[in-house]
């Protein structure tokens, strides 16, 4: 039996996962004046989401609805990352790691360790520079994300031509 991909089961998927971060975050989320997350097209600008570039309403894809519910998902509890170690992680699935939350702190790895530990912001960013002062750029390379937005990847190609 083929799965359907769009109609009602989208609906009722995308309504799904709203109910676990709430239906009014999921709302706001949905008819915020932005681009798209996942392709940069516009969302209605001044108009608000779920309109296209040629005000037709309502108009959002199941990527968009994905990634803006990732990012108001919950965050990942930093108990998660002393109780599971890197081995735990390779056996899990892609989406249900997805499906445990969002990070929202910077993780690191020390040397033989089989452990994520969570690090503050200013500690993460120190470890960054050290290690890019201490690297050849002609031996280096950068890396963005497909799911990063337009103004990240902006910043990501300022910072490197400057490095």
């Amino acid at each position: 039996m083929k799965k359907a991909v769009s109609g009602f089961s989208s609906i009722t998927a995308a309504l799904k996962i709203a109910s676990k971060v709430g239906f009014g975050n999921f709302y706001r989320s949905i008819t915020s004046r932005n681009t798209c997350k996942t392709c940069a097209l516009g969302m209605g600008g001044q108009k608000g989401g779920m309109t296209n570039e040629v005000s037709s309403f309502p108009e959002i894809c199941k990527k968009s609805i994905q990634a803006q519910l990732t990012d108001i998902q919950k965050a990942i509890p930093e108990s998660y990352f002393k109780d599971n170690s890197i081995d735990d992680f390779k056996r899990i699935t892609p989406r249900k790691l997805e499906r445990y939350g969002r990070l929202n702190t910077p993780l690191y790895k020390k040397k033989l360790s089989n452990h994520y530990t969570p690090i503050s912001w200013n500690k993460a960013l120190e470890k960054i520079i050290i290690t890019l002062q201490q690297t050849d750029p002609e031996k280096t390379f950068f890396y963005s994300s497909g799911r990063s937005s337009n103004e990240a990847a902006f910043l990501l190609q300022l910072f490197v031509r400057v490095y």
